[in-house]
């Protein structure tokens, strides 16, 4: 239980660090909520498609004879990495766009929502899918998994969101510039790491 809630906490970082710039935008408690439970079912998603493939595989590598399987976990954290850092990277610049258009974030919306929210999920959820893809090749509880790092997830989304939105009380009108700059930040040096391993 205790390596799962490690092992929760850590997948959950990056859900963190790109929860505080969006709660700055001053969603309601209500889409907290709501986006914090979508982020719990995609990293539970992703933890089991990547558990399940990579139990297949080690059972074909297991089959062949051939014991090297660490580099597709590596291969597919670099991926996963690279892929998520994009997605931020996209939705910081879509949200400096909208600040510097100077639209009202009533009626453009906000970013936890329809597909952005979706986008958002699979690019924070993406690490679950390499740690799954690792566990693969282990004897874990799925289901004790899933409801562990459901639990975590979904609190460190509401954690970060809430932060976010209290930190966005004190910046202003121009929290939505603030956290986008953030978000586009973060995104180049998630892509950079991921591309220089």
């Amino acid at each position: 239980m205790l390596e799962l809630f490690v092992l929760s906490t850590a997948l959950g970082t990056d859900l963190f660090s790109v929860a505080i710039p969006i709660g700055m935008n001053r969603v309601r408690l209500r889409v907290i909520f709501r986006s914090a439970a979508v982020f719990a079912l995609f990293h539970i998603g992703m933890i089991l498609t990547g558990y399940h493939v990579g139990h297949w595989l080690g059972g074909m590598v297991e089959h062949v004879g051939t014991y090297h399987i660490d580099w597709p976990a590596a291969a597919v954290q670099d991926w996963a990495s690279a892929i998520g850092a994009l997605v931020l990277t996209a939705l910081g610049v879509h949200m400096i766009r909208e600040n510097a258009a100077g639209n009202d974030r009533q009626a453009a919306g906000h970013p936890l929502q329809g597909l952005a929210l979706v986008g958002l999920a699979v690019s924070v959820s993406l690490d679950a899918l390499a740690a799954g893809f690792s566990l693969g090749m282990m004897d874990v509880d799925l289901i004790k998994l899933s409801v562990v790092l459901g639990a975590v997830i979904f609190c460190v989304g509401i954690v970060g969101l809430g932060l976010g939105r209290r930190l966005g009380r004190y910046i202003g009108g121009r929290a939505e510039l603030v956290g986008g700059l953030v978000l586009m930040l973060l995104g180049v040096h998630v892509f950079w790491t991921a591309v220089m391993n």
